[in-house]
């Protein structure tokens, strides 16, 4: 049997906080402790957490850069250049892909995605997909849940005359890339009251931006995403993933339904628990396996028989990924077993 040399350590909310919420709020001491071990102190953010059922989402041009970025995507739109999305191969890559795939098609936009293969080209931008994006005619590169870290290829961008718009929620650090703008509420100068969103939050609120409106129907996605992604579920995350878990029930996407039929599920039924053990893990699957395009074909796809033909392939490439986990898990547990305590 493997033993844990770790020992658990258990955190202590302040007594008075929890008692101040309880009374306060008229909810148990066991509530308002969790509240507290999250952060939660203030009654009135607690009260908004809890019961606020009105909660508006912030304004997107409230995000530093989204004013350029949204101009110079109309004006692609408009004199129909031809746009590249490039994503990232997990959960909240594909979806935050996704999610701008059909705001520009909704907008009659020329548009196209590329994901990265990790295997061959490791994460993020490269400059060999730059130069290839390039070379298929395409002006204008928008990254979603990527391209921070991407300073040398937004270089390379800008020397082969691609326009390059990053949207990312990584950690910046202290050198941004020279894109034409940068959509990420935690570089410095944003104002964005909320700093903790996923890859997908910011490309939703791209999307909010560029229809004009609170795009209800995306909002599946983006709690697919989030929730996959194990960001903070507080604050505009609690309602991209509480607003979002109310739209995935409701969803008509043959790719989510055929998916979860695979996983023995229904969308009807659908929850947080559905998101995080069911559909998270076989998106993330494709992109560990192989490359991700089918993941996001199977969320794009209006088709019944393509999307059936998908989730297949899907499920297994998500019955793979679990039988090689379960190998590495079987020969570590051997090596710490042989090794001993030494």
């Amino acid at each position: 049997m493997l033993l844990s040399k770790m020992r658990w350590e258990y955190e202590h909310p302040s007594e008075e906080k929890v008692k101040s919420l309880s009374e306060n709020l008229n909810i148990s001491a066991l509530t308002a402790s969790l509240l507290v071990k999250r952060g939660i102190e203030e009654v009135e953010e607690a009260r908004s957490f809890l019961f606020d059922q009105k909660a508006e989402f912030h304004d997107p041009f409230l995000l530093k850069g989204m004013k350029e970025a949204v101009e110079r995507i109309n004006k692609a739109i408009e004199e129909q250049e031809s746009i590249v999305i490039f994503g990232d191969y997990d959960a909240d890559g594909v979806t935050s892909t996704s999610v701008l795939l059909h705001t520009l098609k909704e907008r009659s936009a020329i548009v196209d995605f590329y994901i990265p293969d990790r295997f061959k080209e490791g994460y993020g931008p490269n400059e060999q997909a730059f130069r290839y994006i390039k070379e298929q005619g395409a002006s204008l590169v928008i990254t979603v849940d990527t391209g921070i870290a991407a300073v040398n290829e937004a270089r390379i961008a800008k020397e082969i005359g691609l326009d390059l718009i990053i949207t990312d929620h990584h950690e910046p650090s202290e050198e941004l890339p020279e894109a034409l703008a940068i959509v990420h509420p935690k570089q410095p100068g944003c104002e964005y009251p909320f700093k903790e969103l996923a890859g997908v939050g910011v490309a939703f609120k791209v999307a909010h931006a560029l229809l004009g409106k609170l795009p209800v129907q995306l909002l599946d996605l983006a709690a697919i995403g989030t929730i996959a992604d194990l960001v903070p579920l507080h604050d505009e995350n609690r309602w991209l993933a509480k607003k979002g878990l109310v739209q995935l029930r409701q969803s008509n996407r043959p790719g989510l339904k055929a998916l979860l039929k695979e996983a023995g599920a229904t969308l009807e039924e659908a929850n947080e628990e559905t998101v995080g053990f069911q559909i998270a893990p076989r998106l993330n699957a494709v992109g560990r396996i192989e490359q991700a395009d089918p993941a996001v074909h199977l969320l794009m796809t209006e088709d019944k028989d393509e999307a059936e033909e998908l989730a297949r392939f899907v499920q297994e490439l998500n019955k793979e990924r679990q039988k090689i986990v379960s190998t590495i898990t079987e020969e570590a547990i051997q090596m710490v077993e042989e090794t001993g305590d030494d």
